[in-house]
């Protein structure tokens, strides 16, 4: 099972660039073919990068004046992780490789907060906006999404509760249940419901140990670091 936290909306063609920092169209390197010269032009791959290298090669090469096409019926066979644990392990280093390309790509220090916004699949394949950006001493970047409302709901109804204060801790975790039913929610068949269950707790799974992974590198590198997680539908391509 492939979760798809990183799915994006590509149509054949050449794919839309992006300037804001890593949050540009990027094809995973088990599957994608670069001209020489590109490579070359852009300096190769950084050996700095433990995972992301597909991401940050993407974002080189496309500064570097090449465009990126997208072609689906390019298909490779990929092994899939075969246990829990090998693919928790596999989502916490993705995270992991997160703040070295936030923070290589982003013009000096600054808070960034993002959203995804799905209402334009052809011109923003990606779907993310920025919501604000600010002069911050440190780099950081938050992303809004259910699954960081429902830890943050959770979060501010325990504070509230240890502080006495019922009424906030009541809202609080109504919130945070709201979001928690809107993420469990994502791609929900009914008619299998526990398969649906099974199939949401594993990409809970994966998020959890992706936002945990650039969070914890994160603060190690002086950056604060809340990763995307798929919030709502993909809208259908056209």
């Amino acid at each position: 099972m492939i979760i798809d936290i990183t799915r994006c909306n590509f149509q054949r063609g050449y794919v839309p660039r992006r300037k804001d920092t890593i949050f540009h169209p990027f094809f995973a390197t088990c599957n994608a073919a670069f001209r020489r010269e590109a490579l070359e032009k852009a300096g190769g791959f950084d050996l700095a990068c433990r995972t992301g290298e597909d991401i940050d090669m993407s974002i080189r090469v496309a500064r570097a004046g090449y465009e990126l096409w997208y072609e689906p019926s390019a298909k490779i066979r990929h092994l899939d992780r075969r246990t829990l644990g090998e693919m928790w392990r596999q989502w916490f280093g993705y995270g992991q490789a997160r703040p070295y390309l936030y923070k290589k790509h982003t013009p000096g220090p600054r808070l960034r907060v993002y959203r995804l916004d799905l209402s334009n699949p052809v011109k923003d394949p990606l779907g993310v906006r920025c919501l604000l950006e600010m002069p911050f001493p440190i780099y950081g970047m938050i992303f809004l999404s259910s699954f960081h409302v429902f830890h943050a709901g959770l979060l501010a109804s325990l504070a509230a509760a240890l502080a006495g204060a019922e009424e906030a801790a009541v809202a609080a975790l109504s919130l945070g249940l709201v979001a928690g039913g809107w993420y469990a929610s994502l791609r929900f068949d009914w008619r299998r419901p526990l398969r649906s269950l099974a199939l949401a707790g594993l990409r809970y799974g994966a998020d959890l140990a992706f936002v945990l992974g650039a969070l914890l590198a994160g603060l190690r590198r002086g950056v604060l670091h809340l990763e995307v997680t798929r919030s709502h539908r993909s809208r259908p391509k056209r």
